[in-house]
């Protein structure tokens, strides 16, 4: 008893013993410490000598995993015309490299006295570039493992070579709940562009990724190849993942919307044409360009036939009508100043100021002047890789009706022309006979004809959006309306589409709930999806939250892969046109997603990870493993 009573005290006196400490030292470093060390110290020295020299070629091998991707993110050549000893310029791999050793004894050392590797070599290079893309591509499917739902983007066009490049994109939300677009790479697609050519490089992929149970969508634009009801990708896709609904890319649509609107009316593409002269005009003369600063003091927006709303820019950024009156002074001090202007410049600076006077112009302006900036604000959000597909369609509707409104606007419209115009309105735009004497019937009519084609097109380009009636399950408006009614058809609109992925009970118990309970946030359904998961609640709402996600990874819009063919020009030039099909790719995926890069840089393990898959490509002739 009395042995128990001492207990404590005497274990307290054997844990601060030094046999104690010696003992449980020992038993941490058990099978720790390598028997072949205890037997020989020669041996033992070698060993530590061998993973001192590692140590120093990983380190090495940091730099040139630096430099490779600094020019990788940057969007720059890596080498040079002449890389020779005596060149100037050895380009920019080999300067970088020269630049760093500057600064560090070791790298310099490494690259003055090495024989066997010494990093600088094309071999060396495409493999770093290699190992970081490949690091980067297992991120990513590391992502989509965790992720519920994927949705798949691709797009094609010619590179400067010449070769058909097919570019690919998921978009997912992640773990942490952003809403990413995620380039994967360029395939080459030349020999064969067909409808199942291209699936031949789809389903591979969808299955390399391990996607294709979460696949909830595919986003393409409107080619016959992509889109064709019966043969097109879209179809053969749909066929092998049957969740994977085809969405029409909403900007896409928005263009030729706009481009066909135009093209429909004879007066509208004549507006155009003439509004594109404009710009023409000054930037074909640096002369006409510094007079256009000095007067106007602002530049008019080039246009551009590949690009998104081009003839809108000038009319829907409001340049032209801001501008107008500036316009008018600097085009009639042209056109009669002898000396300072030639014969061209006089006779075009007169044709442009007439038209700027000319009632028929203004007439047009102010009515594409309430027209195009709505579609660029749509434009504006469909090109956010943020922008749901619930946000989308909402923007189209607003568009729609926005157009609506506008019908009723045409007085308004006819008075501000007759205040801008020099000269009356025009008789010739009568085209039926018998009209009577007012000016403004013609008018009239072509100004219901503008507006009432690009309400048609509108409403038929977007009809697909009745596929998506479950998108008003979270539409936080109607809320306080489906608290009292359940939106029963929306409701069977999801479990028809996408029910297998769904507890359908569970959801409809949860949107009851939540209807008349709601919770408050804004009309963002990305800020509720964030407010669902930060504050705990997607474990009462777990369907819900599911359901949210599953809107967020539908995609409106392809401009993720237009924004990959602006990387492609700029990483394939016409001077880097050789470069492989590989290479290619791991640089246009390490400039598109650097902000992944840079997540990864800044991980204590990136630079280990990246030296352990170059150098199980090959055995190198450096030593890069630890014994």
């Amino acid at each position: 008893m009395h042995d128990l009573n001492s207990f404590r005290t005497l274990k307290r006196r054997h844990e601060i013993s030094p046999a104690h400490i010696t003992a449980l030292t020992d038993l941490v470093k058990f099978g720790k410490d390598r028997i072949e060390f205890s037997l020989s110290e020669a041996f033992k020295k070698s060993v530590e000598e061998y993973n001192e020299k590692v140590k120093q070629n990983r380190y090495v091998l940091r730099n040139l995993i630096d430099a490779v991707c600094y020019l990788g993110k940057q969007e720059l050549a890596f080498r040079g015309h002449d890389e020779g000893e005596e060149s100037e310029n050895k380009g920019n791999y080999k300067e970088l490299l020269s630049l760093f050793a500057k600064r560090d004894d070791i790298f310099r050392h490494h690259l003055e006295t090495s024989t066997v590797f010494s990093g600088v070599s094309s071999v060396i290079q495409n493999d770093i570039i290699e190992a970081i893309s490949n690091f980067m591509i297992k991120e990513i499917k590391n992502e989509l493992h965790r992720t519920k739902f994927v949705s798949i983007i691709i797009d094609e066009t010619s590179d400067v070579s010449n070769k058909e490049q097919l570019s690919t994109v998921l978009r997912y939300v992640t773990q942490e709940g952003n809403i990413v677009e995620r380039f994967i790479r360029f395939n080459d697609v030349s020999a064969d562009r067909s409808a199942v050519s291209l699936s031949n490089h789809v389903i591979p992929f969808i299955n390399e990724f391990s996607c294709g149970d979460k696949l909830i969508a595919q986003t393409y634009d409107g080619g016959a190849v992509m889109a064709g009801q019966h043969g097109g990708l879209q179809k053969l896709i749909k066929d092998e993942f049957p969740q994977a609904m085809f969405i029409h890319c909403y900007a896409h649509q928005l263009n030729l919307i706009l481009q066909q609107s135009l093209n429909h009316i004879k007066e509208c593409k004549v507006f155009f044409q003439t509004l594109s002269g404009f710009a023409s005009f000054f930037s074909k003369s640096p002369k006409r360009t510094a007079a256009l600063d000095k007067a106007v003091q602002r530049r008019l927006p080039s246009v551009a036939p590949t690009r998104w709303l081009y003839s809108g820019r000038l009319v829907g950024l409001g340049v032209i009508s801001t501008v107008h009156s500036d316009l008018m002074k600097l085009f009639d001090d042209m056109k009669d100043n002898v000396k300072e202007w030639d014969c061209e410049t006089r006779m075009c600076a007169k044709g442009f100021y007439t038209t700027l006077a000319e009632f028929d112009f203004n007439f047009l302006l102010n009515v594409f002047s309430s027209i195009l900036p709505q579609a660029e604000v749509v434009f504006q959000i469909l090109q956010k890789k943020t922008a749901d597909i619930a946000l989308c369609s909402d923007h189209i509707q607003n568009f729609h009706s926005t157009l609506q409104c506008l019908r009723n606007d045409f007085e308004n419209i006819w008075s501000k022309s007759q205040n801008d115009a020099l000269f009356e309105p025009s008789q010739k735009r009568i085209r039926i006979t018998n009209v009577g004497n007012d000016k403004s019937d013609s008018y009239r009519r072509l100004f219901y004809e503008i507006v009432d084609t690009f309400m048609t097109l509108v409403k038929s380009r977007f009809s697909e959006i009745k596929n998506f009636e479950f998108l008003s399950l979270l539409d936080f408006d109607n809320f306080e309306k489906f608290g009292k009614l359940f939106p029963i058809t929306a409701f069977q609109s999801l479990v028809k589409t996408y029910g297998k992925h769904f507890d359908c009970i569970k959801l409809k118990t949860e949107l009851t709930v939540l209807y008349k309970s709601p919770i408050h946030t804004d009309n963002s359904l990305f800020n509720f999806h964030k407010l669902l998961r930060n504050s705990g609640l997607h474990v009462a709402y777990e369907e819900t939250f599911k359901l949210s996600e599953l809107i967020l990874t539908i995609p409106a819009t392809s401009v993720s892969v237009e924004r990959s063919f602006s990387a492609l020009k700029r990483i394939k030039t016409y001077q880097r046109n050789t470069q492989s099909q590989e290479r290619l790719s791991s640089l246009s995926l390490m400039s598109i997603e650097k902000g992944l890069l840079n997540s990864m840089m800044s991980q204590g393990n990136f630079y280990d990870s990246i030296i352990d898959i170059f150098d199980a490509k090959l055995n190198r002739r450096i030593d890069l493993r630890y014994k």
